[in-house]
């Protein structure tokens, strides 16, 4: 494809909170947390797959701390604040990644030192706070039309030197 046919895409990076369907396209996410919040790419979905697979598969289970549950943002969003030094490292070494490939974050404000862990509130779902929560996944997800399709699952078990299959 040449470089004026690039078409940019709308992605982010969630850790499963409740199992997704890869393939299926949600209105509204079932409860997740937001690894990564919103960035375009003109990399295809397999592209950018291929590229956070390894730092995927070194990642290990990310333990969530759950906190008190607060108002965020413009919409007021019911939020269970989680307070987890892994999922701040792992979004860290993918926010280094994802700025190697030159995406662009849509909402920059609220990466690195201002990601905000958190899990919106959904009904039938709740985290009272010091509720602990073992994330192993997270989903490439991609925006199109207002629709979140699951792309891709990794499972995070921290192959780290050992064999790998596939």
């Amino acid at each position: 494809m040449l470089q004026s046919e690039a078409m940019s895409r709308l992605y982010l990076f969630i850790l499963e909170i409740v199992p997704l369907e890869v393939g299926r396209t949600y209105a509204d996410l079932p409860s997740h947390l937001t690894l990564m919040s919103r960035f375009t790419s003109d990399m295809s979905p397999d592209e950018l797959f291929h590229i956070v697979r390894p730092l995927f598969e070194e990642a290990k289970p990310v333990n969530l701390f759950f906190g008190k549950t607060v108002e965020l943002g413009p919409k007021k969003v019911i939020a269970h604040m989680v307070d987890s030094p892994d999922e701040q490292l792992l979004h860290e070494r993918l926010r280094t990644l994802l700025d190697k490939t030159g995406v662009t974050f849509q909402y920059p404000q609220f990466i690195g030192a201002n990601h905000k862990a958190h899990v919106t509130q959904r009904e039938g779902v709740d985290f009272p706070p010091k509720t602990q929560l073992l994330a192993s996944a997270a989903y490439l997800v991609e925006v199109i039309d207002g629709q979140r399709i699951i792309r891709s699952r990794f499972s995070l078990r921290g192959l780290v030197g050992q064999d790998m299959i596939g």
